[in-house]
């Protein structure tokens, strides 16, 4: 069971694993650390306490070279401080757009733990481009494009973003098969 509460996140998990997720809509707990594992690690814990079933965490962060890789999994709240223009600005007038997006899952059950990652490096871009996506996709250009994920559309966004590779290493590392309830 997939526990989030942003139907985005869903809907792009749902695509990449190529089939309706169970969910929980429930609030976490959010440590405020800059580990994205640390963060996932706790948000795991508390899911499975609370539901007393296998579940499924995401973590995701966005890590800027020119404050040494904050805010990382803390980027929810600078989005809600300042949004994504805001997020591109600082990384801009500190004269380094150079970023690197972060997802993180793991299965916690009883006996078993499961935590993969995926890993996209870009820039930070402005102004804002782009009607597809979320969160920070308007000014997240990847590295090797000149378009934004909001502007990638669908299919490649997965293939390339964080997420999609994310959530690739996490069904191989389900025994490669992917069998196990997600």
């Amino acid at each position: 069971m997939l526990v989030t509460g942003n139907r985005n996140k869903r809907r792009e998990a749902e695509r990449i694993v190529g089939r309706r997720l169970a969910t929980a809509a429930i609030d976490l707990p959010e440590i405020q650390s800059g580990d994205l594992i640390e963060v996932l690690r706790f948000k795991a814990e508390a899911a499975w306490q609370r539901l007393g079933r296998p579940v499924v965490v995401e973590e995701t962060g966005l890590e800027l070279a020119c404050m040494n890789g904050f805010p990382g999994p803390l980027v929810r709240w600078m989005l809600e401080a300042v949004g994504d223009e805001g997020i591109a600005r600082v990384a801009m007038r500190a004269g380094d757009p150079a970023v690197v997006a972060r997802c993180a899952l793991m299965l916690k059950g009883r006996d078993r733990e499961v935590v993969a990652e995926g890993a996209t490096a870009g820039r930070l871009v402005l102004p804002p481009r782009g009607e597809g996506g979320f969160g920070w996709d308007p000014v997240f250009e990847p590295d090797g494009l000149e378009r934004t994920y909001a502007e990638l559309g669908d299919q490649l966004k997965d293939r390339l973003g964080h997420r999609g590779r994310a959530w690739r290493a996490f069904l191989r590392a389900l025994d490669g098969d992917g069998r196990e309830e997600v």
